[in-house]
């Protein structure tokens, strides 16, 4: 096996003070910013499905092989979603994280060259693809009314993938690749009463640096209500496609897509 390459050099208090927040919210009025206007805790689960493919290179060009018809990868994963943010005046920091992983076991009906290791029709293969993405953003606002609010942001993301492959003949062979990317960011947020928002939300470049060519596109479309300004419900439904074309490794293609549910706290 060939060794890993990267493409780039990278770059509970709270449940405790939560009933105490609560009396201070209904004991006393507050302003818009008095109480929950400056960090923010987002938890999610995110019930996508998935489509794409692949092929990856080594000393020779791979073959490409698609994760479901191919390996019979599973089509849905129910991923963990998280995020954090602070709020600064007109200045939000955003840090994002995603986890989705699914396994897959099938006899092959075509032969493919994964990493230049040969597995051929007939082969039995176990395989998984897990997807790390990691996200951090700085937004800032243009418009803050009572009944919307627009902002623009500029974000530095990297998305970890990792594949591996374990066949009946051919063995097991392995992916890992760390794939940083910069976007563009806008958001909007409806407040048609005070607690209930309507969120909308995009990121996204298509940017070739050094050999390394990515597309990316990530929105979300989130209904949310705040409960005493501090405890918040939402759902929402989130699409997220990246495309990686890389010189040293091969192509990815992946798209994420599907509902989602959580809670959030905020301060």
């Amino acid at each position: 096996m060939r060794p890993q390459r990267r493409i780039f050099r990278s770059v509970s208090p709270v449940v405790t003070s939560l009933p105490l927040a609560l009396v201070l919210v209904f004991a006393v009025p507050s302003p818009a910013r008095a109480l929950g206007d400056w960090v923010g805790v987002e938890g999610n689960v995110w019930r996508q499905n998935q489509d794409g493919s692949a092929s990856i290179d080594g000393s020779v060009t791979g073959t490409t092989f698609d994760f479901q018809n191919t390996l019979d990868l599973e089509k849905s994963d129910s991923s963990k979603m998280g995020r954090v943010w602070f709020k600064m005046g007109k200045v939000r920091l955003i840090f994002d994280y995603l986890d989705s992983s699914r396994e897959g076991s099938k006899t092959l009906t075509q032969s493919f060259l994964f990493n230049d290791t040969p597995y051929v029709a007939t082969e039995d293969v176990d395989s998984s693809l897990d997807l790390k993405l990691m996200q951090a953003q700085v937004r800032f606002t243009l418009a803050d009314l009572k009944v919307v609010d627009v902002g623009v942001g500029i974000g530095l993301n990297q998305a970890q993938i990792n594949m591996v492959m374990d066949g009946s003949i051919s063995g097991r062979t392995t992916l890992d690749e760390k794939v940083p990317y910069p976007t563009l960011a806008a958001a909007v947020t409806i407040k048609p009463f005070p607690g209930f928002h309507i969120r909308a939300e995009a990121s996204g470049l298509k940017v070739n640096i050094s050999g390394t060519r990515v597309n990316v596109l990530d929105a979300r479309l989130q209904i949310e209500a705040y409960v005493a300004h501090v405890l918040g419900f939402f759902a929402g439904y989130r699409t997220y496609r990246l495309d990686v074309d890389d010189q040293n490794f091969g192509s990815v293609e992946n798209t994420f897509k599907g509902p989602y549910a959580g809670i959030g706290l905020k301060f």
